[in-house]
């Protein structure tokens, strides 16, 4: 019998110690009360005043009990589902789970087929939702990019409508504004059959972003509102850029992270205890050299692996990065700095991974780049999972019956196993020179353009319920009324 140990659900490592962590909460706690933020939303001021915040002008400061209070009914696990209703594309956000994704918004595209740098289309909406449906390892969707072929204001609106129809996996949305943020959730309804039908089984999640350092908008405060009255799982991330906007310091970058997502938290939860909340940090330095994000630095992995450790501390999920580079190009670079954090962000066990497939420091979006990290997440899966210890796994009988100078090959226990055991490739190159040579010697990079013009090719996502796409465009035509004339 085992007992009194300490058991993970998966391989991780530990970056900081109880002692630490309880530190960095406190800092924290310690900015919220004492420093504050300014908040540009007058009905969120009074509904904190009224819970007995402190407000003065603009600038709110919140009692640690507050805090505290929104951690306790916020949840730990939840759950956001297929729209197609296959249990396998759903979201459990738990302990010992986690997802990898791209992430929206890049002002550039990299062209899915002649690589290309050019501007994000609907078309490429489309196509980013469909390559993240066929990816087995990718987990949800977003655009990789800001539509630019339609009137600005309707982007978010219309890309939200183009991928839901693309991809049967969850989505993480985006609006300019309140207006957006309501009209994607009555896509999402329309889709999922009605608003009792999505509050039972909501297919998206909604990301939203304060202003680093200690300012939250009132755009942003109308979504956090918006979600929490509807239910509609919400994740606030600031984007904390150390000796930026933010201190330079890696401890204080973290709980400066962690103070101006809760207050995303804590309105939520005193709008409606129990709203799913993710909580979220895009993290890492500025290149005081060239004086830009650098998002494929190593203090990118070790920033999002501390506001894990602390995320899972305080009992909530955290929103985490991954799979990006510097690298202009989806090249060498870009897969040594894409794999280090997307490995580091398994490791410390962040529960929604994204911005799979940026490039430029985070200014372009590369499917090219998204497929080639697509396999370096598929084998982090595989070292994530771990090693079974059981009396077939030691497999100490089949040793004993092989004995001294035999061979395991032709063995039944290697036959039922050796498919769940190993992991096997499928762009990386294990192939004797001869074989490679004969295949037309082609590099990583030749196999995954043709992984994706296969995909581009041939995939054909799940259709949308009858009757939803006539709701999606009756939604897009309403949109394009209120664009300013």
């Amino acid at each position: 019998m085992r007992a009194n140990r300490r058991a993970n659900q998966s391989v991780q490592f530990r970056l900081l110690s109880d002692g630490q962590l309880e530190e960095l909460y406190d800092a924290a706690l310690h900015l919220l009360e004492h420093t504050g933020l300014d908040l540009h939303h007058q009905e969120a001021r009074v509904l904190l005043r009224e819970a007995g915040a402190w407000v003065e002008g603009v600038r709110v400061r919140l009692p640690s009990h507050l805090v505290r209070s929104a951690l306790a009914t916020a949840p730990r696990s939840f759950t956001v589902f297929s729209r197609e209703g296959n249990p396998e594309k759903d979201l459990h956000l738990g302990p010992g789970r986690f997802y990898f994704g791209p992430g929206p918004t890049c002002p550039s595209f990299r062209d899915p087929r002649t690589g290309e740098r050019r501007e994000y289309t609907r078309a490429d909406a489309r196509a980013v939702a469909t390559v993240c449906d066929a990816l087995p390892s990718i987990d949800f969707v977003e655009s990789l990019g800001t539509i630019g072929d339609i009137p600005h204001e309707l982007a978010d609106v219309y890309e939200f409508a183009d991928m839901i129809a693309h991809t049967g996996k969850p989505i993480v949305a985006w609006s300019y504004a309140e207006a957006g943020c309501r009209e994607i959730h009555e896509m999402a309804v329309a889709v999922a059959g009605g608003a009792e039908a999505f509050a039972r089984r909501p297919n998206y999640i909604f990301y939203c972003e304060p202003l680093s350092p200690l300012v939250c908008n009132a755009e942003a405060m109308d979504k956090v509102w918006y979600c929490a009255r509807q239910r509609i799982p919400l994740i606030f991330t600031p984007c904390v850029i150390g000796g930026g906007t933010g201190p330079v310091t890696m401890a204080g970058i973290v709980a400066q992270a962690a103070a101006e997502s809760w207050l995303g938290l804590v309105v939520s939860q005193l709008l409606r205890p129990g709203t799913p909340s993710c909580m979220g940090g895009v993290l890492s330095c500025l290149d005081m050299k060239e004086t830009v994000l650098a998002y494929g630095a190593p203090e990118l992995s070790l920033l999002q692996a501390g506001l894990t450790e602390l995320a899972h501390y305080v009992g909530l999920p955290l929103w985490t990065t991954g799979g990006c580079t510097d690298s202009k190009l989806p090249d060498e670079q870009a897969a040594i700095e894409g794999a280090l954090s997307l490995l580091f962000s398994a490791l410390s066990g962040g529960d929604l991974c994204h911005d799979v497939g940026y490039i430029e420091s985070a200014m372009t979006g590369s499917l090219q780049q998204l497929v080639m990290m697509e396999e370096a997440i598929s084998c982090i899966k595989r070292i994530i999972r771990g090693v079974e210890v059981t009396r077939e796994s030691l497999a100490v009988e089949v040793i004993h019956s092989v004995g001294p100078g035999g061979n395991f090959l032709s063995e039944d226990h290697t036959l039922r196993h050796f498919r769940r055991e190993f992991w096997l490739p499928r762009l990386m190159d294990r192939s004797r020179r001869e074989t490679w040579e004969r295949t037309g010697s082609k590099t990583m990079g030749d196999r995954v353009q043709e992984r994706l013009n296969e995909i581009l090719d041939t995939h054909r996502p799940v259709p949308l319920p009858a009757g939803a796409q006539e709701k999606i465009d009756a939604i897009l035509t309403t949109a394009q009324a209120r664009r300013p004339p």
